[in-house]
């Protein structure tokens, strides 16, 4: 049997859209919100861990739900977007089989605005990204977690330096 790699990791994560997501704005009692579903994500990294050894992956985000709420100034433009989103997860390893299945959670997007009401983004985004999931294969009986402070500025993808671990 293949020893497993556990304990403490880092990796590079870098989004790659792979069926984008198609946002609806909806006012409702005076407020816009942002929301979208249906939508997948992936990136490929290389776990490092604290003991030396290297697992190449490839993760899978499937969004089911994102919402954010439009941020206006004291004269009602619109100034940021700021919300959530979350939906299930897929981590492959380097054969394609899924080892890891759980759910992600963008605990915080944030997007400043131009200030027109097509909500154009300008300066850097950032999401807190969690990821989690219990073993399947031959990491049944593991879970994996990963956390990530993601950002983008004028780069087509969210990247960040991520931190996690399987127990």
């Amino acid at each position: 049997m293949a020893r497993l790699a556990l304990g403490e990791f880092t990796c590079p994560i870098e989004f790659q859209s792979v069926r984008p997501p198609r946002p609806v704005v909806k006012e409702e009692g005076g407020v816009t919100y942002v929301v979208q579903g249906d939508y997948e994500i992936a990136f490929r990294t290389i776990l490092r861990f604290a003991n030396g050894e290297e697992l190449r992956i490839r993760a899978k985000l499937f969004g089911e739900s994102s919402q954010k709420v439009v941020v206006r100034d004291e004269d009602g433009k619109p100034v940021a977007l700021s919300g959530y989103s979350q939906g299930h997860s897929e981590i492959l390893d380097a054969n394609g089989n899924v080892i890891f299945e759980g759910r992600y959670y963008d605990t915080r997007t944030y997007q400043p605005l131009i200030g027109d009401n097509a909500l154009t983004p300008t300066g850097t985004r950032i999401c807190d990204h969690w990821l989690n999931g219990f073993g399947r294969g031959m990491y049944a009986g593991h879970a994996f977690s990963l956390g990530v402070h993601l950002t983008r500025q004028h780069e087509p993808a969210f990247r960040g330096e991520a931190r996690g671990r399987i127990d």
